[in-house]
């Protein structure tokens, strides 16, 4: 199912992005994985072929264990053997705690970059997240915190996992077309590190090696707003969802017995490669336009392999992804945060060099789903 184009009826005028205290190297995470006595030879050898060539410099995590000694351990258990692991109910707990400042924090901060918009004018709350659950969640918890009006309508996106941003930009756009006068905020955030588990398993190992936390928000405006039809932005014009064909097994998300569940197949960038193009193909052509004539790509970063897969999916040099690589290394994959931490580097760099013009985004998850969005980058006006 495909969306009509459709005109520019969705700005947005600011992304920001915030994540938790704790950083940490893809060294020192190496070092406290091949410490976990459960591991044998061979996980150990395992580790050492996917940590060092992730492109992954460092990340962020809500649990501050990584960078301590076994007897400073809060998260993990103090014992020779760290068994037994952390069960949902505390895992939960910590999301529970941490998920709203942070994403409180984005939220303010993007609201502070758009200092037109007055903060009592937003009208909703559009909230992603599937790392946690909590009722009341964190989409009342940013209205509190940013004192928002208590007419606020709140929209929260659940479980979508990597792609769920896209979705959450679409639902804005949507809310615009039907209410120009809305303002809306859009807000993802995960605390992907509290389901990280120590089973010899190379799948989890895998996703243990790229996930990480982090929160990023933006405001979404109509443009013709008198008090933001200057601001520059993103346009939001168009939209495609596609659900491939036999890929549902090698990505998902499930709740488990101690944390929730990461299935992630080695094919999944092998599959990413071989659909990526008839996919943008039907969005670009619907409106008129050829890769050629794109200002910028802005894919979610997955993983190394991941990005290597769609740059030759859709035939060019993996430089075309600079933004893509730099919150890879900087970031690591925080699921549904990262592809707004993608389209952040990509708006300044705009803003940089003063291009405008068509870019688009895309962004895999469950399913196997990709989800894309066309927007066009304008710049202020006086």
């Amino acid at each position: 199912m495909t969306d009509t184009p459709a005109t520019s009826a969705a700005r947005i005028v600011s992304i920001e992005t915030s994540v938790p205290q704790h950083q940490y190297t893809q060294e020192q995470a190496l070092a406290f994985m091949k410490a976990v006595p459960s591991y044998g030879n061979d996980e150990r050898a395992f580790l050492d072929r996917i940590y060092p060539p992730s492109a992954i410099g460092c990340r962020y995590s809500t649990i501050a264990d990584f960078g301590r000694s076994p007897q400073e351990y809060d998260f993990f258990s103090r014992s020779a053997d760290l068994l037994p692991e952390p069960l949902l109910e505390k895992r939960n707990a910590m999301y529970v705690e941490a998920a709203p400042r942070i994403a409180s924090e984005a939220a303010r901060k993007a609201l502070d970059a758009a200092p037109e918009i007055d903060p009592q004018s937003v009208t909703h709350i559009v909230s992603a997240s599937c790392t946690g659950f909590s009722a009341p969640g964190v989409d009342l918890a940013i209205q509190r915190s940013l004192d928002l009006p208590a007419s606020t309508r709140r929209i929260h996106i659940g479980f979508m996992g990597c792609y769920a941003a896209v979705p959450a930009l679409r639902t804005a756009r949507d809310i615009l077309c039907a209410d120009p006068a809305a303002v809306v905020l859009v807000v993802c955030v995960e605390l992907c590190s509290l389901h990280f588990q120590l089973k010899p398993d190379r799948e989890q190992m895998v996703a243990n090696s790229l996930f990480a936390d982090g929160a990023a928000a933006a405001v979404v405006v109509n443009p013709a707003r008198t008090d933001a039809g200057n601001s520059a932005g993103f346009d939001l014009l168009d939209f495609e969802t596609a659900l491939l064909d036999d890929s549902e097994q090698d990505m998902a998300w499930t709740i488990g017995s101690i944390a929730f569940d990461m299935r992630l197949s080695a094919y999944v960038p092998k599959i990413v490669q071989k659909n990526i193009q008839p996919v943008l193909r039907s969005l670009l052509g619907r409106n008129r336009l050829s890769q050629d004539e794109l200002v910028r790509w802005a894919i979610h970063p997955g993983g190394r392999a991941v990005l290597e897969r769609v740059s030759r999916g859709l035939g060019f040099d993996p430089r075309g992804m600079e933004d893509s690589y730099a919150v890879l290394n900087e970031y690591g994959n925080m699921s549904s945060p990262t592809i707004l931490f993608v389209l952040r580097k990509t708006m300044e760099a705009l803003r940089q060099n003063s291009q405008v013009g068509p870019v688009v985004a895309a962004a895999f998850g469950p399913g196997l789903t990709v989800e894309s969005a066309l927007m066009a980058y304008t710049e202020k006006t006086e």
